[in-house]
């Protein structure tokens, strides 16, 4: 017996809404059961600075759509593990905290992404490369269409 779906389950706001929380829980779950050593957030945050060799506190807050706090939380915890390093400096006449990722976060970023590979090719194997193309392209245009609509910026 089919289970009847309400307007909402059946529109693009729920299943854009709970794939992401699927999402969030699966890489949730993979970080806890692989014992990293940093959650799935950390990661990110990791990957990006890794990915950008540094970056302000304030860049990565606007990368991750995160607030400055929230980020700064983020940067100390990094930073406490031997992650990365914060440098105080001055970007456009501002105090900036600069991170920097560590050898040992380099070491981290490099082993984990070959364990999260696995499981990224198990995802993408039910698509083909037009399709996630199509996706990642249709999701980009969402997110920036949702953000024209905000009164405020993230």
């Amino acid at each position: 017996m089919e289970i009847m779906r309400t307007r909402y389950e059946n529109s693009l706001f729920f299943q854009i809404n709970s794939s992401a929380k699927y999402f969030e829980k699966l890489f949730e779950q993979f970080f806890k059961e692989a014992n990293i050593g940093v959650s799935a957030t950390e990661h990110l945050a990791l990957t990006t600075i890794y990915d950008l060799k540094k970056c302000c506190q304030r860049d990565l807050a606007k990368i991750l759509l995160k607030d400055r706090a929230n980020t700064g939380k983020l940067a100390k915890s990094l930073e406490e593990k031997g992650l990365v390093k914060i440098t105080p400096d001055i970007k456009n006449n501002k105090p900036v905290k600069i991170l920097s990722i560590t050898k040992k976060g380099t070491t981290l970023i490099e082993d984990s992404h070959k364990l999260l590979e696995p499981l990224c090719i198990e995802i993408e194997k039910n698509f083909t490369d037009e399709k996630l193309d199509e996706i990642k392209n249709s999701l980009k245009s969402f997110k920036e269409t949702i953000s024209k609509a905000l009164k405020t910026n993230i």
